[in-house]
């Protein structure tokens, strides 16, 4: 297996390229510590996977280089491995198509994992980036704190002047949230809305008695 790495620390890149290297058949052919080396690493040779990290000192962010090989060289499967192992990089990351997140502070243990989980067409995300991690298949990650605050006063019946009253804003404002509720959770009516609240936690069933 072929793999790249892109980090702009020598240690560690060196640390990773000694830990792959020592399974059968990995080769590292590919390391640097600016994206547009990537960019032009990438295109004399493509490896099977890389390793990305996200905070560079010098040029673009490791998210730049994930959207570029998500774009042109989509069958490069890839990992970042960052200390940025909380939100919003996490889900960032997966969304421009990485499918491994690893801590750094863990990479020692799970990378090789990573990359046998990833290559074979799964998804790793190692245990200390799952415990800041909300997995973005809950719909709920894509509201607002906002959004979050109003979503169950909706979904038990309270009008948006009511909404409004208990959460201090303008009623124009709290129809702005509904209406972005409804559309963010693909739902039609308050009864969706009250499930959904329910089934995550927002309103317990002894606040509708």
């Amino acid at each position: 297996m072929r793999i790249g790495i892109i980090e702009d620390h020598q240690l560690v890149r060196d640390s990773f390229k000694k830990l792959l290297e020592l399974q059968q058949e990995w080769q590292v052919i590919i390391e640097t510590c600016t994206v547009s080396e990537a960019k032009l690493a990438v295109e004399i040779e493509q490896p099977d996977i890389f390793i990305v990290d996200i905070s560079m000192h010098e040029g673009e962010t490791g998210l730049a280089f994930l959207s570029y090989l998500n774009s042109y060289y989509p069958e490069i499967k890839t990992i970042v491995a960052s200390m940025y192992d909380y939100e919003p990089y996490v889900s960032n990351a997966l969304s421009l198509g990485a499918q491994g997140y690893v801590s750094k502070r863990s990479a020692s243990e799970a990378l090789i994992d990573a990359v046998n989980s990833v290559i074979k067409g799964g998804r790793y995300i190692s245990e200390d980036v799952k415990f800041n991690y909300k997995d973005p298949s809950n719909k709920l990650a894509l509201l607002t704190p906002r959004e979050k605050e109003a979503l169950p006063l909706f979904a038990k019946g309270l009008n948006a002047k009511q909404v409004a009253q208990q959460l201090d804003m303008m009623p124009k404002t709290a129809h702005v949230h509904k209406a972005n509720i409804y559309q963010k959770l693909k739902v039609s009516n308050s009864f969706d809305l009250l499930k959904i609240a329910i089934d995550n936690g927002l309103i317990a069933l002894d606040e509708l008695a």
